[in-house]
């Protein structure tokens, strides 16, 4: 399996979701953010799960005492990154939104100059704040970003994505005229992800390029690098995504109320910035070797 067939099932998962939609086939707040946590869990966690085994390549762990080290570190920056959240809720997201766009353009890394996917990256992040800036703006401020500050930013978020278009617009009236689009599947991939960050509910356009896209494309990359089919990289990735599983469901037991699906949203992405930030410099590093 290679990624053209990655957008292919993004495409037709993107299809479905906007069939339903039309069709008023919609779930209730609580199920949408179960079904986004369990999908998280199953498709975007195995992503991160495999990073042990990205330091081992980069010979940051060669032995049991770097093993340990490397771990320490791991999880210290995941932990500061969470506390840092909470003290500094408004900066921390900016901070978190601005490193992402960097992150998630290295999927397009192979295909288009760092200008374009920098641009394709920021309106993927950034387009849910043109059309739902209401929700966007609910979803912040249930993260503990002050109205205010969650104001703001979502207008920074709306002008990111006006000048992000331009750019590539400019990318894409340049690469046709000197013939450099090879891939009509690349072609609809970028519009159906510009679409669906402007139409679709924030949290339904993030769970499908999280868990459908970018997740499946990291593993290919992983498992290429680390010379494993990419059914192999997913079994390595197993344990971990299981370990989650059960930690997530003796949480819910205990913690259960009304109020779960708030309580159960802010800290999936509060934990989710915490743990990305240590992925992302870790993926950062690699990318820098290749």
């Amino acid at each position: 399996m290679g990624k053209l067939h990655f957008t292919q099932i993004y495409l037709v998962t993107l299809g479905l979701s906007v069939l339903a939609l039309l069709l008023n086939i919609e779930l209730s707040n609580a199920a949408g953010v179960a079904a986004l946590a369990i999908a998280v869990v199953i498709l975007g966690l195995p992503h991160g799960a495999l990073d042990f085994a990205v330091a081992k390549s980069l010979n940051y762990v060669t032995g049991v005492r770097t093993a340990c080290r490397f771990l320490v570190i791991y999880t210290a920056v995941a932990g500061v990154s969470i506390v840092f959240w909470i003290a500094l809720p408004g900066t921390a997201l900016s901070l978190f939104l601005g490193i992402s766009i960097f992150h998630f353009a290295a999927d397009w890394r192979t295909t288009m100059p760092w200008y374009a996917r920098i641009c394709l990256s920021a309106m993927v992040l950034c387009g849910p704040s043109i059309v739902n800036s209401a929700i966007v703006l609910t979803l912040f401020t249930a993260l503990f970003v002050s109205g205010e500050v969650a104001v703001w930013i979502i207008q920074a978020m709306q002008m990111i994505f006006a000048v992000a278009f331009l750019g590539f617009v400019y990318f894409v009236i340049e690469a046709v005229t000197n013939k450099k689009i090879k891939s009509g599947w690349q072609v609809t991939e970028w519009i159906a992800l510009i679409t669906s960050s402007v139409v679709l509910t924030p949290l339904l356009h993030f769970a499908l390029y999280f868990c459908i896209l970018h997740s499946p494309k990291h593993l290919f990359d992983v498992s290429k690098m680390l010379k494993l089919s990419f059914v192999k990289v997913i079994v390595i990735s197993l344990p971990f995504v299981i370990l989650t599983l059960v930690l997530a469901w003796v949480l819910f037991a205990v913690v259960a109320s009304d109020a779960i699906d708030t309580e159960l949203l802010r800290w999936i992405f509060i934990g989710l910035f915490g743990l990305t930030m240590s992925h992302m410099m870790l993926i950062h590093l690699w990318h820098r070797t290749r």
